[in-house]
């Protein structure tokens, strides 16, 4: 029996077609299916749809206990469905039904007719580096993508005092803000910021300004075993931290330590996975400039 939790996005209306497909995939005697009950009543009040479900995956964010996760939506989606499983070896298939989407490479279409490769074994997994993030000593959490230190408000800057390792001082950032980004989240925030691309097979860690006050504080990449420790000045005396997306106030003054995690994301890919390939079709790397 394969027991497979879906997570989807809140926007899906434009693929009710691409819904009712998936799930007549999905509807096998050897597949048990568990979704929230959010999505449960989307489906049958919105698509009209009303699967066989065993279950209903808890409302928190608790661990799941499934083969499989897929996850319906964009990148955000994906977001969401990996933190449900980040401490565990259960790989995620994103499958894109949002907009650019660099985690869910594959989208709707193309993954329909290669979904019965999830049951003959005809898949690969890659491992995905994560970090871990705690707080004056107290665990946040984990992140596949990116952490950023906000300022709160647009009036002044915000200063972001930065060691590496045992306490070697690198900088103090006076900026907007400063990402450290995974390997996954270069083309998330950091890429908006004007951070390198990295491969996802690497294992460093991107430090990325937004917006310094100085025109020699450049992107810097970072081996996975180096911790970095920050502590923000702020006229305000709060400042934000972002989580992938998950925003938390936090005084300022108070240490914030992003590591490498122990534990590693498992992607799931129905056909052969090339990064080069995602660049040329989603920054459209290559495409003729002449016409």
């Amino acid at each position: 029996m394969y027991r497979i939790a879906l997570i989807a996005s809140q926007y899906l209306t434009a693929h009710a077609e691409h819904l009712r497909e998936l799930l007549s995939a999905l509807d096998r005697p050897d597949v048990a299916l568990y979704c929230d009950h959010a999505f449960q009543a989307e489906l049958a009040e919105e698509f009209h749809l009303t699967p066989r479900f065993a279950g209903a995956l808890p409302s928190d964010m608790s661990p799941l206990d499934v083969d499989f996760v897929l996850s319906l939506g964009g990148d955000g989606t994906f977001l969401r469905a990996a933190r449900r499983v980040f401490a565990s070896e259960i790989p995620v298939l994103g499958l894109n039904m949002g907009r650019l989407g660099f985690l869910t490479d594959m989208g709707i279409e193309e993954a329909l007719p290669l979904l019965p490769r999830l049951f003959s074994g005809e898949y690969t997994t890659e491992r995905r580096m994560l970090l871990s993030v705690d707080v004056d000593g107290v665990y946040q959490g984990e992140i596949l993508n990116d952490v950023a230190l906000l300022k709160r408000e647009t009036g002044s800057m915000i200063a972001i005092r930065t060691l590496l390792g045992e306490g070697d001082h690198l900088a103090n950032y006076e900026c907007d803000g400063l990402i450290v980004s995974t390997p996954s989240g270069s083309t998330a925030y950091s890429l908006s910021a004007y951070g390198p691309l990295m491969m996802p097979q690497c294992r460093n860690m991107l430090l990325t300004p937004i917006a310094p006050h100085s025109l020699t504080m450049r992107p810097l990449v970072l081996p996975e075993d180096l911790a970095v420790e920050m502590t923000v000045t702020a006229r305000n005396n709060t400042f934000l931290l972002v989580l992938d997306g998950q925003t938390k106030i936090f005084p300022t003054g108070v240490k914030v330590r992003v590591t490498k995690s122990p534990n590693q994301l498992r992607v799931l890919h129905l056909r052969p996975y090339c990064f080069a390939d995602t660049l040329r079709r989603k920054l459209l790397w290559g495409a003729p400039v002449r016409e």
